[in-house]
C-alpha cells in the first residue's frame, strides 16, 4: 500500500511539474522577516506565479497576526516612501516578487505560536475568489534571509 501512494504521489509530482508556466496560479518562496523592535511591523515576501488568467492578489489574511498590509516601496527625488496597496496585480503565466525595496507584506503582531514553529500560516486572495493557503518561513532578526534565485 505504501509503495501505491509513493508511486501516485510521484505521478502528480510529475504532471505538476510538467505543467507549463501559467498553467497555475500559486506562491511560494513566503518568508517573514520579524523586526528586531517588537512595536514595528515585520515584513513578508515571496512570489507570485501567475496562472492561466490575470489576476490580483486583492487581500492576505492570518489567525495569527493583529493585521496585514500590502505595501510598496518607491523612490522620487531621492526620497524612498512606502504607499499601501489595494491590491497586486498577477499577470497571466508571469511572476511578481514581493521583495524588499518593493512590492511586500507588512504584518503586525505576530502570534507567539508562530514564532515557536517558525511558520506563519496565510491565505492569499485573489480577484477571480481563488484562495491559497501558504506557509512562510519565519526568520528572526540577524538570520540569514533565504537565498535568491
Amino acid at each position: 500500500m505504501n509503495k501505491i501512494a509513493i508511486m501516485l504521489v510521484a505521478s502528480i509530482s510529475f504532471l505538476l511539474a510538467s505543467c507549463g508556466q501559467g498553467d497555475i496560479l500559486y506562491a511560494d518562496k513566503a518568508v517573514v522577516n520579524l523586526s528586531p523592535v517588537a512595536a514595528h511591523p515585520s515584513a513578508g515576501y515571496m512570489n507570485l506565479h501567475g496562472g492561466p488568467v490575470d489576476v490580483a492578489l486583492v487581500g492576505i489574511t492570518s489567525d495569527d497576526v493583529l493585521r496585514m498590509e500590502m505595501h510598496e516601496t518607491s523612490e522620487k527625488d531621492g526620497m524612498a516612501s512606502m504607499n499601501k496597496l489595494k491590491e497586486i496585480p498577477v499577470p497571466a503565466g508571469d511572476t511578481v516578487k514581493l521583495e524588499p525595496g518593493g512590492k511586500h507584506l507588512m504584518i503586525w503582531g505576530v502570534g507567539a505560536g508562530s514564532k515557536k514553529r517558525g511558520l506563519l500560516k496565510m491565505t492569499l486572495i485573489f480577484s477571480n475568489d481563488e484562495r491559497i493557503e501558504i506557509d512562510a518561513v519565519i526568520k528572526n532578526p540577524g538570520e540569514a534571509a533565504p537565498a535568491a534565485e
